[in-house]
C-alpha cells in the first residue's frame, strides 16, 4: 500500500507547481488542466505589445482655455486700505478672550466729541470706576458712559442689554451700535441682528 502511493506521486508531481488543479482531490492522481490560450495582440506595434493604448472620445478631450482679447487689458485692483495700527493694538492686548474692542474703537474715533465738558476726563474715570465697582462689565460701562454720561438708568440699561446680546454671540461693536441706535431696546436690537443675518 505504501508503494502504491509512491508510484502515484510521480504522476502528480509531473504537473508544474505554478499551475495547481482547480479542485484538488485527496488520494487521487491530479487531473490535467487545460492551459489558457496564449494571448495574441490583434494590432502589431513597434513596442512588441507592451503598454496600453487608450483612445479618448472627442467629447471627453480637454481643449485649451480660450484666449482673452487684447481689449480686456489689466484687471482693476482693489483700493482697500488695511488698518495695521488697529490690528497691532488688538494683538497687543494681553488676554485674547476678554479683548477690549470697544476701548480700541473709541481710541480710533478720537476725533468725534463724546464728552460735553472740558474737565470730563477726570470725572469720567471716577464715573467709570463707580459703575465697574458696582459689578458692571468694564467693556459695556466704557461705551455706555461715553455715550450717556453719568446717567445711572441709561448706563445700567445699556450694560444689561450689552451683556445679554454678547452672551448670544453677537460681536461687541455690532451690539454697541444696535443698542445705541435703538435706545437700549434689546428686542429691537435682536430683531435687527436676526433680520440682517437672514438677508446675508
Amino acid at each position: 500500500m505504501y508503494r502504491q502511493q509512491l508510484t502515484s506521486t510521480p504522476s502528480s508531481s509531473s504537473r508544474p507547481m505554478y499551475r495547481p488543479s482547480i479542485y484538488p482531490n485527496v488520494g487521487q492522481p491530479g487531473h490535467t488542466v487545460v492551459p489558457p490560450a496564449p494571448r495574441t495582440s490583434s494590432s502589431p506595434s513597434s513596442s512588441a505589445g507592451l503598454g496600453i493604448r487608450v483612445v479618448l472620445k472627442p467629447d471627453y478631450r480637454i481643449t485649451p482655455p480660450p484666449q482673452f482679447s487684447p481689449q480686456v487689458g489689466d484687471i482693476r485692483r482693489s483700493n482697500f486700505q488695511f488698518d495695521f495700527e488697529f490690528e497691532r493694538k488688538i494683538l497687543a492686548q494681553p488676554d485674547a478672550e476678554f479683548m477690549n474692542l470697544s476701548q480700541l474703537d473709541l481710541e480710533n474715533n478720537r476725533s468725534e466729541p463724546t464728552q460735553s465738558t472740558p474737565s470730563s476726563g477726570v470725572n469720567s474715570d471716577s464715573v467709570l470706576n463707580k459703575y465697574i465697582a458696582s459689578g458692571l462689565s468694564q467693556d459695556a460701562v466704557i461705551i455706555a458712559v461715553a455715550n450717556y454720561g453719568d446717567s445711572p438708568t441709561k448706563v445700567r440699561e445699556f450694560v444689561n442689554g450689552y451683556n445679554l446680546l454678547r452672551e448670544m454671540g453677537f460681536s461687541a461693536n455690532n451690539v454697541a451700535d444696535a443698542l445705541l441706535v435703538y435706545d437700549n431696546d434689546t428686542d429691537k436690537a435682536l430683531a435687527h441682528f436676526l433680520n440682517s443675518s437672514s438677508r446675508g
